[in-house]
This record gives structure tokens, C-alpha cells and sequence, in this order.
């Protein structure tokens, strides 16, 4: 079924931090263009018909103006979602505390009221691969993609790290089947000398093999995963989680994996992973581009081709 429907979910939703800034509305190269645009590019011109974005508060009207306009030039239905922290929880103590988003598993449930097909959730702040994108629509062509059967794409470690801090990565078992068996979060990753290295919170440090697979949050997934999400974030809310707890979805995954819910089959990258986390990343991002566009892959002006 090539034209088989399905959506991207982007992750729009946060504060950026370490990168002293909102890096999802941050223009790379003078065209403008944020990382996230690279992705909703790649994934139109493989068949994606609808784009959900969601999104914080700070969100400027003006960039949500642009890029509408450019998804309404291009007949693609699309959708912004604030992630309200009121969403889904009606405990108006938890709610009062509360200055930040609830996380990543959160963010994706405020997209049940418009998504009822298959669909990619992805990071705005990622760069994933144009190829990444033609795995996706294949499985959910071919009707791979179902409510019990979901897929992720992973990463060798090597192919995910930044020259300028450290990374917070999900690491990733896989089966002979290859299928995903678990998903544990690694904190403080970074690489010295040629050798990669992850401390955990008592500063230990343990070496790691650069060809591990690491989840980047790119899930190719079915609607039945909102029915998962609201269980486990009532589950989340009704253990009256700290200010600044949050429930991720890799975290949800894994657990479903565990409670044998569902299957999550696995296929790797064929691409370099690039992103943002540091202020830093940005120039290597923009030679990686200029690049890509010296390659053909992209035009100077992401949004009018040759």
C-alpha cells in the first residue's frame, strides 16, 4: 500500500537549555531553514501527507506563520499542539507546583486528538537522514506498522556524539530476530581520546563500544500506543511525581517491551545522526549541510527546488 496514510510527530516542545535557547525555531544555514524543516522536507518527499508539531508556549507566532505557509504550498495537512502541562491531569496540587512540561511520553499523547494513523515521532532538534525517512514509509506500506507491532530506528553510538559536552543516549539490546528487548537511559556520555566513555552519578566511568545501538527517538508507531500512554501517565501522576519529574517514552516502550504489550522491530541507521545540543554543535551542523547541498541532496533555498 504505498499511499497508505501516515504522520510525522515532531517534539517541539522544549526549553533548550544547554543550548541557551529555543534551538527548534534556530535557522542553520542563511536560508533560514531550522533542523526540524530538514526533517518535514525529507519526509514529504517520501510520501508523509501530515505534519503534527508540538509545541511549547514560546513558540514565536511568526515561525509557526512560516512554516504553515510552507506546508499549505505543498498540500500537507499539518497540526500545532501546545503541550499544556493541564493536559490529562486533573490534581490541581501537582498542577500549582508545576512550571515545566510533563516529558517526552506526555508530549506524544497530546497528539491522540488528531493522529489516528501510523506515525514517525522524531526530535525537532535532530537530523536523522534522508534515508531514515524511506525505511519509515516503507514498513508502514507495507503494513508492518500495527497495534501490536511497532519499529525504531537506532544509531551506532559513534554516530551520535558531540565534540563539545557530554550526551544523554538510550541504549539499546536487540535480539537475533532484531528485535528491541530493552531501552536503558546512559547519562554523561562523551569521548576522549578515540575511546567513548559513560560516568554515572557517582562519577564512575565505564568504556563503551562505539558500534552499540542507541535509540535517537525516531519510533515508528500505531495509535494504539495513546491507550499505553494514558495508563502509564495516570500510573505517572498518581505516584506524585516532583516539580521537575518527567515520563519519557523510551521509558514507556520499555516497558511495554517488558509486559510483553508489543513487539518493537529494529532497524538501523544507514545515516550520520547530527543535532544540537550545544551552542557549539551549530557550526559543525552547517558545514554538515553545506555539504549535503554541495551533494545535491538539499538546494541552497531548502523549499525551492531545481
Amino acid at each position: 500500500m504505498e499511499n497508505s496514510k501516515k504522520s510525522i510527530v515532531i517534539l517541539a516542545g522544549g526549553f533548550g537549555s544547554r543550548y541557551q535557547g529555543l534551538k527548534q525555531i534556530d535557522g542553520i544555514l542563511p536560508n533560514n531553514a531550522t533542523l526540524l524543516e530538514y526533517s518535514i522536507f525529507d519526509a514529504i518527499k517520501v510520501g508523509f501527507k501530515k505534519i503534527v508539531f508540538i509545541i511549547n508556549e514560546s513558540i514565536p507566532e511568526s515561525y509557526i506563520e512560516r512554516v504553515s505557509g510552507i506546508l499549505v504550498s505543498k498540500n500537507i495537512e499539518f497540526h500545532w499542539i501546545i503541550q499544556d502541562k493541564n493536559d490529562f491531569v486533573s490534581d490541581e496540587n501537582l498542577l500549582e507546583q508545576r512550571t515545566k512540561p510533563w516529558g517526552t511520553a506526555h508530549a506524544v499523547l497530546c497528539a491522540e486528538k488528531v493522529v489516528k494513523e501510523n506515525f514517525v515521532v522524531i526530535n525537532a532538534d535532530d537530523y536523522y537522514g534522508t534515508e531514515v525517512y524511506q525505511i519509515a514509509a516503507n514498513l508502514i506500506n507495507e503494513e508492518k506498522i500495527d497495534d501490536e507491532n511497532y519499529a525504531a530506528v537506532l544509531y551506532p553510538l559513534k554516530n551520535t556524539l558531540s565534540k563539545n559536552g557530554s550526551v544523554s543516549r538510550g541504549r539499546c539490546e536487540v535480539d537475533e530476530k532484531n528485535k528491541l528487548v530493552s531501552i536503558n537511559e546512559l547519562t554523561n556520555i562523551s569521548e576522549e581520546e578515540n575511546s567513548i566513555f559513560y560516568s554515572d552519578k557517582e562519577n564512575n566511568k565505564y568504556g563503551l563500544e562505539p558500534n552499540l545501538l542507541m535509540s535517537m527517538n525516531f519510533w515508528i508507531l500505531n495509535p494504539s500506543i495513546f491507550k499505553f500512554l494514558k495508563i502509564e501517565f495516570d500510573q505517572f501522576i498518581a505516584d506524585k511525581p516532583e516539580n521537575t519529574d518527567e515520563i519519557y517514552l523510551p521509558a514507556v516502550i520499555d516497558s511495554l517491551i517488558q509486559n510483553k504489550e508489543i513487539e518493537v522491530s529494529v532497524e538501523i541507521s544507514p545515516e550520520q545522526w547530527k543535532g544540537v545540543t550545544y551552542p557549539e554543535d551549530k557550526v559543525e551542523l552547517q558545514e554538515f549541510l553545506k555539504q549535503k547541498i554541495a551533494n545535491n541532496i538539499y538546494t541552497e533555498d531548502l523549499w525551492t527546488q531545481k
